[in-house]
């Protein structure tokens, strides 16, 4: 529908205005589908401004755009189509915050009320479990040694279950200790003997061991990456970037002079004995004779 010029909502004697653009509609003589098709503005929606029922509507700021634009398409004032909605949607949403206001309370009081029934609940069952408790306690220790004191003839009848006192109780675990401790001896005794003889068979006299040699190697652990060269004044031994756990091992000879990149990362033994090679601007041909 072409605009035209837009009638003054003020001169309607009508302030809702769902009633306003539904009757305009109707003297169009448009259909719903015909004006959400050309609007691009769903059906549903449409419906529920004619219907004032906001609820379906989408947020004010939405629903703004849709009564402006509806209200220009029918030929009425958009400024004062807006304004009629703006005051109902508003007063629809006071009203239902309203609502909410007043039933929190109730909400609040009601969880209120279950949370100290639960905890009076919870006080009744511990009470009666623990009455249950010590009324089905066992007895003292001085009613079982008056319930198990019989005569020595009941005793013999009944087979003599439970019929041996107590110093003859203490008596008979005492012997059995004694016993277990007599057996131990004996063994003891029979292992030291057994050891005894078998250090008297394999006894090797101490000035026959030979003095351990140590090697006339010199060894490079490496316990980090380094590069490092050693060589003498005729050849290079190695040379390379080596890695943590790699180990290099020469013929210890005269003259030896070792270069390494990171000191911290390799240690050096010559002979067996390790040399320190940490020292400041000590990392190029540092001669092995020299280390201590």
């Amino acid at each position: 529908m072409k605009e035209t010029d837009t009638q003054n909502i003020e001169e309607i004697d009508i302030d809702d205005i769902g009633t306003i653009l539904k009757s305009s509609r109707l003297k169009s003589k448009k259909s719903l589908e015909e004006i959400s098709s050309e609007l691009c503005i769903r059906k549903i929606y449409l419906t529920a401004l004619e219907e004032s029922n906001y609820e379906v509507l989408p947020p004010i700021p939405y629903g703004i755009g849709y009564v402006r634009t509806y209200a220009r398409y029918l030929g009425l004032s958009p400024e004062r189509a807006v304004k009629l909605y703006k005051t109902a949607a508003l007063a629809v949403e006071e009203q239902k915050n309203e609502e909410d206001i007043v039933e929190t309370p109730e909400v609040n009081k009601s969880g209120s009320w279950h949370i100290l029934t639960g905890i009076l609940a919870l006080a009744a069952i511990y009470g009666g479990w623990s009455w249950y408790m010590s009324q089905t306690a066992p007895k003292t220790s001085e009613e079982n040694v008056i319930a198990v004191t019989v005569p020595e003839s009941e005793s013999n009848v009944a087979g003599e279950i439970v019929t041996e006192s107590e110093p003859a109780l203490k008596q008979e675990n005492a012997e059995a200790k004694e016993s277990n401790v007599l057996e131990t001896a004996e063994e003891t005794t029979q292992t030291t003997v057994d050891v005894v003889t078998l250090e008297e068979q394999t006894v090797v006299p101490v000035a026959e061991t030979a003095p351990a040699v140590m090697p006339n190697n010199v060894v490079l652990e490496f316990t980090g990456e380094t590069w490092v060269e050693l060589k003498d004044k005729n050849k290079v031994y190695f040379q390379g970037v080596f890695h943590d756990k790699d180990k290099k091992e020469i013929e210890y000879t005269d003259n030896l002079f070792l270069s390494v990149g990171r000191p911290r990362n390799v240690k050096v033994f010559i002979k067996g004995v390790e040399k320190d090679i940490i020292a400041p601007r000590r990392k190029m041909n540092i001669p092995l004779d020299s280390l201590n």
